[in-house]
């Protein structure tokens, strides 16, 4: 069997413990887990066939941190994505000119902005300059020499078996800790693999300032952007799904969802980027109450478990709408949940779906399940759905399937919700095969493959 170091250099419990990821690949490798001391005891106490390995406490780099945001900046032509990641950190989430019944609100939408820019450019001033194109190329060739020599000195002392086949290093963000561990193992002619643990991390999170030898993709319009945008070779790149996802690879057919009280069941799924979804839903109960749907209908509203704070927003809503609450208390890449047969049921319940462009979409298409994308505007964040799904090039893939469905304007969303309602709408559903790989036995199965190929 192949030697294999997992690094876990943040908390993917949900991905490789709860999805059954990490006992698969203890059973086919000599598996070696690296991980902080609380990860190193959730995985003790399972009693796998595999060595542990705790990792002291890595200090971030602002060095690294600088050569990440300079890098995207000098390449930020390259994506839209990475423009449109930059015009948020610098200008903040609210528009200049929000359209809202309040005499303040262009006044404050002046001041917000006119803040954050100038905040960016005085605790900022490296990234500023480097927005000058020669200056910000001598400053990223400066700051990679920099990078290279920390990376060595930062992990010389860490006891790491260098007989290792394959090190493979999940990645959910931006992370600067995964990039200087990959320069240290390419000092130490190990091969490494990132397993991208979410849908955008190619097109919009950051430039790989440190290319490890692999990488796993949720599917092939990643991988077409990992080409493009990162100047990987098509070889590098392993088309796998996402590790999080391994349980939907199970669920060949679902039964029919069945409503509630023999009422049709609506549910809809938040964005966590700002976007007044709430003044969305006010709107889609009117309509519906309206409608002959007043009575027969249930609806309820799913926030997004990393829900960031909005501008303008309606903090009422009618109390018909049943509000599903993340209990766990967690936040961050921690309060994502786990897929397991209770979230399962959550979406299976639904006799329909409204999604803002979100992975919860993908789960809902998954399922089987009629789903709509939400592609409204507010007309008071940068980040609206509709936005989003312009200006973010893992979104604008949404728009490659068939038989997927954007509803711009309440009204759409609520003229295709009365279609189904009534009984009328397409029982046609997107194929997803280019979108995420789910057909294979496992998330682990590329992993062993691409192991027994070295």
């Amino acid at each position: 069997m192949k030697k294999i170091a997992l690094v876990l250099l943040s908390d993917y419990s949900k991905s490789w413990i709860d999805s059954g990821n990490l006992a698969e690949l203890s059973k086919e490798s000599k598996l070696t887990v690296y991980g902080s001391p609380t990860v190193i005891g959730k995985i003790d106490s399972l009693g796998l066939n595999l060595l542990t390995q705790e990792l002291p406490e890595i200090e971030a780099s602002r060095a690294t941190r600088l050569l990440q945001l300079v890098s995207l900046i000098n390449r930020r032509s390259l994506s839209s994505s990475f423009g449109f990641r930059l015009k948020r950190v610098i200008f903040g989430e609210l528009r200049v000119s929000p359209k809202v019944k309040n005499s303040r609100a262009i006044p404050h939408a002046l001041k917000y902005n006119s803040r954050r820019l100038v905040k960016f450019v005085l605790t900022h001033p490296l990234e500023t300059i480097a927005f000058c194109q020669p200056l910000g190329r001598f400053l990223e060739s400066r700051l990679r020499t920099q990078f290279e020599k920390y990376s060595q000195e930062k992990f010389k002392h860490l006891k790491f078996d260098k007989s290792f086949d394959l090190v493979v290093l999940p990645s959910a963000a931006i992370e600067d800790r995964i990039y200087e561990f990959i320069e240290f193992l390419k000092h130490s002619a190990i091969t490494s693999a990132i397993c991208i643990e979410n849908w955008d991390n190619l097109t919009s999170k950051s430039i790989l300032i440190s290319r490890p030898d692999f990488v796993f993709v949720m599917g092939r319009f990643c991988k077409n952007h990992g080409e493009k945008i990162q100047s990987l070779d098509s070889s590098q790149i392993i088309v796998a799904g996402l590790p999080r996802f391994n349980p939907y690879r199970t669920l060949h057919s679902q039964t029919p969802s069945i409503t509630v009280n023999g009422k049709f069941k609506i549910l809809y799924l938040g964005f966590s980027v700002p976007h007044n979804e709430r003044n969305l839903i006010n709107e889609l109960i009117s309509l519906m109450d309206s409608s002959e749907m007043n009575g027969g209908y249930e609806f309820f509203y799913k926030p997004h478990p990393v829900r960031q704070p909005r501008f303008y927003e309606s903090l009422w809503m009618p109390p018909h709408v049943k509000v599903i609450e993340n209990k766990s208390g967690v936040t961050g890449f921690g309060a994502i949940p786990a897929i397991n047969a209770s979230h399962f049921q959550d979406i299976l319940d639904a006799s329909i779906v409204i999604a803002t462009p979100t992975s919860m979409a993908i789960e809902s298409m998954l399922l089987k399940v009629p789903t709509i994308i939400d592609a409204t505007d507010d007309e008071v964040h940068r980040t609206t759905a509709k936005i989003s799904l312009d200006s973010y090039l893992h979104l604008r893939d949404l728009k490659k399937i068939e038989a997927v469905f954007f509803g711009g304007t309440a009204e759409e969303i609520f003229n295709e919700v009365r279609r189904h309602f009534l009984g009328m709408a397409s029982s046609e559903r997107p194929s997803l095969e280019d979108l995420i790989e789910s057909r294979d036995s496992s998330y682990v199965s590329h992993i062993l493959d691409l192991a027994r190929r070295l």
